[in-house]
């Protein structure tokens, strides 16, 4: 039978939508509340198309094909958005189900573009953050009544700086051939200028070094030529550029791929991590980096090093409000330390505390360590640090309640900062030069009120203050270890916590199939 023609099967489309639309939704989209934004949609539109026009594609219609097709721009695959092409001649079935599977599409690919193709949660209750996922409903109506529908698509993806750099990094490695993989370098004792050692043939091919010329100069010393590359590799993961191959030099060696399209990706992923709407301001930590900084209008007015957890108490991942700030703060000693780190040392001495200036308190009072039989737990008793210069806390900590009762916070313990992995906390966040970073935000959280460092250092000392901002502003905790410096320069840093890896892994980098072919809801959008 010949096929109708496409006056004829542009009038019977609305009968077969609704069909779809009655009984068949689900071979289009799996989740309910896609399935219910897709009812509402054409039933607003009496069943009319949006993507499909006569027998062809519609301008939105070719707007979301072309998207789709271009999604590995954005660090996707385009496989998992492919709709079949509409051939010449469709008849009324096909319109439909191309029309169908168009919007489906739609609502994946906003979805993943924007909050992320699976639930960071996923990884480990320390990777909390709180994706804006979008409403499917918002979705339809955004590429359907905007002006401009490719624009619309564009506006789901991360609108942050950094994404947009790492996205202009991965069109340019597209372009180039793939990096080829090198082999570990296996440990050792730290390599010195002028050394020799059998790894530093590997140390060359992994730097892209020749042996040098010099006669007499055996191939596996450790000359100058390959000490300058080293000091530039150190240079741009962080690390002290010493030219000394240690143990933090050979795992950032270790762990950086040759090929960074993989890293490159996997942190564009984590960008969707973050709200979507960008604040005007905005507190962001990267704890890679063991970086803090003040952002406004996407360009940095301030950083400063800091001290972030112990792979083994992990600075959460994270997106929180500050709201306030205390000066002279009193250390209330969390539960875990107590237990892991306070009990053990009581039971050997009950007042090794006390001259650690850390009151044992019960009932609201201060009581004599040495009367409790700390064989039993410490269970109805607490830990108190009152404020002063020894004072975990330091002299101030800034907060943005959460339920991982973690601030970032001065601390008394200044000579971490000058070390270049800096992960000595048990989660909370240590800032350099608090007082600095104070008046930077007091400037945007009580503008015009001058609150200088001088001012600021008039409250220290003595009891417990508070002071709360009137315009607050988000604290982001942040995990990336590839992102792109102000000089262009693609830079990485150690996967401190294994959530890069993790990453990764999620997203089948490195061999495993991606996500539309997973049919475990609880990991995928």
């Amino acid at each position: 039978m010949a096929s109708p023609s496409p006056q004829v099967a542009e009038q019977q489309l609305p009968a077969r939508l609704t069909e779809i639309v009655s009984g068949e939704l689900a071979r289009f989209a799996s989740r309910p509340a896609d399935q219910q934004a897709l009812a509402a949609f054409y039933a607003a539109r009496a069943f009319q198309p949006a993507f499909i026009a006569g027998d062809r594609l519609s301008p939105l219609g070719q707007a979301a094909r072309d998207t789709f097709d271009s999604a590995a721009k954005e660090g996707l695959d385009p496989a998992d958005y492919a709709v079949p092409p509409l051939p010449d001649g469709a008849g009324t079935a096909l319109l439909a189900e191309t029309e169908m599977r168009l919007a489906a599409t739609t609502l994946t690919y906003a979805r993943h573009v924007q909050s992320g193709r699976f639930d960071p949660k996923s990884i480990s209750r320390d990777v909390d953050p709180t994706p804006t996922v979008p409403d499917p409903a918002g979705v339809l109506a955004a590429v359907t009544d905007a002006p401009d529908a490719r624009a619309a698509f564009a506006g789901f993806a991360p609108q942050y700086e950094q994404y947009r750099r790492l996205k202009q990094r991965l069109a340019e490695l597209a372009t180039k051939a793939p990096a080829v993989a090198h082999v570990p370098i296996p440990p050792g004792p730290s390599l010195r200028p002028g050394e020799s050692d059998p790894r530093v043939p590997l140390l060359r091919a992994r730097l892209d070094v020749a042996p040098g010329d010099n006669a007499g100069i055996a191939d596996d010393t450790y000359d100058s030529q390959l000490v300058a590359a080293v000091r530039t590799f150190q240079r741009l993961s962080g690390l002290s550029t010493d030219g000394i191959v240690g143990r933090g030099t050979l795992a950032a060696l270790n762990d950086i791929g040759a090929d960074p399209v993989a890293d490159i990706i996997a942190n564009m992923e984590r960008w969707r991590w973050l709200p979507h709407a960008v604040a005007p301001a905005y507190v962001m930590v990267n704890i890679p980096e063991f970086t803090v900084r003040v952002v406004v209008d996407e360009r940095p007015v301030h950083e400063t090093r800091v001290v972030v957890g112990k792979p083994e108490t992990q600075t959460p991942i994270m997106s929180e409000t500050l709201q306030y700030v205390v000066f002279n703060p009193s250390w209330h000693v969390p539960p875990s330390i107590i237990r892991n780190e306070m009990l053990p040392k009581l039971r050997a001495d009950p007042y090794a505390l006390q001259r650690q200036g850390i009151d044992v308190v019960r009932n609201g009072r201060v009581i004599d360590p040495g009367m409790v039989d700390w064989r039993r737990g410490t269970q109805g008793y607490a830990f108190r640090q009152e404020p002063g210069e020894r004072n975990a806390l330091g002299r101030m900590k800034f907060m943005f309640p959460n339920k991982h009762a973690v601030y970032l916070h001065d601390t008394p313990s200044r000579a971490l900062f000058a070390r270049d992995r800096r992960a000595f906390s048990h989660g909370c966040v240590r800032v350099h030069e608090p007082l600095e970073f104070a008046e930077v935000l007091f400037s945007l959280g009580l503008p015009k009120e001058g609150w200088s460092q001088q001012r600021l250092s008039r409250l220290l000392g003595g009891r417990e203050k508070s002071l709360p901002l009137k315009q607050k502003f988000p604290v982001h905790l942040v995990y990336f270890t590839t992102f792109v410096g102000d000089d262009g320069r693609l830079v990485t840093r150690e996967d401190l916590y294994g959530i890069n890896a993790a990453t990764k892994a999620d997203l089948g980098l490195g061999g495993a199939r991606q996500f539309a072919d997973r049919r475990t809801e609880a990991v995928r959008r």
